[in-house]
């Protein structure tokens, strides 16, 4: 297998945009950089190399002339599209050479598994190899997600049953933090084999995999109710998820929703209300994680 790395280098102000619609696209990642002269960003997205890759790339190529299109001539050059191939093999040494210990919440520091990292006081390490899984806890969205996290868990009662359903669980950071901050058992799933395979292994590093049940199933067979729900995803994707997604949620319990640009998040808060009262909303950068609860 090989992977298509695609490089669009364009004005700040439409990199969030333009990333979001990369993950929309079928990106599996994507990373955010200054361009060499720091006037422009660069966002580094992956995508697997098949058959539907060339009607993508005219999708992306179109949406970002869409963009330049809506501004005034002459004030930032359009944007540059590259393209590069990259062996299977090599697409961990890409990963590592952007990926550092960071600390994303008060108490959360996500280390990658190749780095070392001296633990302080009070701190809770995740040790991540995220593969070719989307979640390195970097990006606002995940970054969101641990804080509402680490202020939801220590309120939970602790039970035998699942306290926590992580949909979308890509490289596994959520259900694994769930778990490192006291959750005794969760639940986490995602469509795609290679991302739940990638989970595993990261929940083994935690030394968690024991209390994290990972699978392909679909959310509409999963069965119960938990105290949390977690679901970083797309917005269009939330909303028709909705009534699974709150199925799925204990009285009193808390609906985590992140992966939503802040020009969306009223629509996602809409869809959701009528079911749901807010709790709370956080916000980093141009992205909303929105935390319900099942009142």
């Amino acid at each position: 297998m090989h992977w298509i790395e695609l490089n669009v280098t364009l004005d700040p102000n439409d990199a969030d945009a333009a990333a979001n619609f990369l993950i929309e696209s079928g990106s599996s990642g994507i990373v955010e950089d200054a361009s060499p002269d720091k006037k422009r960003i660069v966002l580094t997205a992956y995508f697997e190399k098949n058959d539907a890759f060339s009607g993508v790339q005219q999708k992306i190529r179109t949406y970002l002339d869409g963009l330049y299109a809506l501004k005034d001539p002459g004030v930032s050059p359009p944007p540059e599209v590259r393209i590069n191939r990259i062996p299977d093999e090599d697409w961990n040494k890409k990963w590592k050479s952007f990926f550092e210990p960071v600390k994303v919440t008060g108490r959360i520091v996500i280390k990658p598994s190749w780095r070392k990292y001296r633990q302080k006081e009070n701190e809770i390490i995740i040790e991540l190899d995220p593969g070719m899984a989307f979640g390195t806890g970097t990006h606002p969205s995940t970054g969101m997600c641990l804080q509402a996290l680490e202020e939801i868990c220590p309120g939970l009662a602790r039970t035998a049953a699942p306290g926590l359903l992580d949909v979308g669980t890509g490289s596994g950071i959520l259900a694994i933090a769930g778990a490192l901050l006291g959750i005794p058992k969760a639940i986490a799933i995602d469509i795609d084999y290679q991302a739940v395979q990638c989970a595993i292994k990261n929940a083994g590093r935690n030394r968690v995999a024991d209390r994290i049940d990972f699978s392909t199933r679909p959310l509409k067979k999963i069965t119960g109710v938990f105290p949390v729900v977690l679901a970083n995803i797309l917005p269009h994707i939330l909303i028709d998820m909705k009534a699974d997604l709150c199925d799925r949620l204990a009285p009193g319990g808390y609906l985590v929703l992140s992966g939503i640009l802040q020009t969306k998040a009223a629509e996602v808060t809409a869809a959701f209300s009528d079911r749901l009262a807010v709790h709370r909303k956080i916000e980093k950068e141009a992205w909303s994680c929105l935390v319900f609860q099942n009142r």
